[in-house]
């Protein structure tokens, strides 16, 4: 087929759409998680679930918990825009374990301006250690 032919340009985007599709089929199975601007964050999964049991029921470490799992945490527990928060949690690591009421992640999150109650359900999903 020559690739100045319509259908040449047909299926090649077939082929893309598919690519795409298995790209978030692999991601959303727990596959290694591409970059953040080609990817759709993952879907919680059972797998997710089972590898990060938390020392405090429901909840993620604060300072272990890969920014995955606290995306799946965070959409899971009806916070918009859980990607973003996700990334924030982690670029403030690490959390001193002293500080129970997360003054320091509770500031740094606070300079985002969130809706009311985001902030307090973000800290509702995380423990410390």
């Amino acid at each position: 087929m020559e690739r100045t032919s319509p259908w040449f340009s047909l299926a090649h985007g077939f082929r893309a759409t598919g690519l795409a599709m298995a790209l978030a089929f692999t991601v959303a199975c727990g596959g290694e998680e591409p970059s953040a601007a080609t990817a759709p964050p993952a879907a919680p999964t059972a797998e997710v679930a089972a590898n990060t049991a938390p020392a405090t029921s429901g909840t993620l470490s604060a300072n272990n918990a890969s920014i995955a799992e606290l995306t799946a945490a965070f959409e899971a527990a009806g916070i918009g825009s859980a990607r973003r928060w996700a990334r924030e949690v982690d670029e403030y690591r690490p959390y001193s374990v002293d500080d129970t009421n997360y003054t320091k992640l509770r500031a740094e999150l606070a300079k985002y301006n969130p809706a009311p109650g985001v902030v307090d359900a973000i800290i509702a999903q995380l423990h410390l250690p």
